[in-house]
């Protein structure tokens, strides 16, 4: 029940903001992902940076990343993290779509569109947590051939608006 929820609510959401799924969408099944919709961004040669919201200062900050992203191995896309001058917090990360392909790492598909370019934006949303505190989280992952990017965006407990807490922006 609540998934349904909240498959309308972005159903609706989509409506108003004029977005158009690339794929036909309904509240039995709503938009889906297969790792083929990841294989264009597979390869080495991703460079740009990680922008992210400090808590402690309230500032945006900005860092150099570059990333290598896996061939798509069933419903697992892999990929690693590399930070210049930043080495320690280099890292290995992987998304992995749902059997069904509504969810992406857990967070159900809410909405699927290409652009005129034909880069494919993936739109999520789940429950969690974010500065220990319960939060919805929705977050973009738009994907390209020369432009790959991620964004968390946070909307705490209580509180009506989102705000971006990091995005991972990519070309190559």
């Amino acid at each position: 029940m609540k998934e349904a929820l909240l498959v309308a609510v972005a159903l609706l959401q989509a409506a108003c903001a004029g977005v158009a799924p690339d794929h036909p969408v309904d509240v039995q099944s709503g938009p889906v992902a297969s790792s083929e919709d990841f294989r264009l961004i597979a390869g080495s040669g991703w460079k740009g940076h990680l922008s992210y919201l400090d808590y402690s200062s309230k500032a945006l900050s900005k860092i150099p990343v570059e990333i290598q992203v896996d061939e798509p191995n069933g419903r697992t896309l892999g990929y690693s993290i590399r930070y210049p001058g930043e080495t320690q917090y280099n890292s290995r990360e992987k998304i992995e779509l749902s059997r069904d392909g509504r969810k992406l790492n857990g967070g159900l598909i809410v909405a699927r569109k290409r652009d005129e370019n034909g880069d494919l934006t993936l739109v999520t949303i789940y429950q969690g947590k974010d500065d220990n505190r319960r939060a919805d989280i929705r977050e973009t992952y738009t994907i390209g051939g020369t432009a790959f990017s991620i964004s968390k965006e946070v909307r705490f407990e209580g509180a009506s608006d989102y705000f971006l807490r990091n995005r991972y922006s990519l070309v190559r």
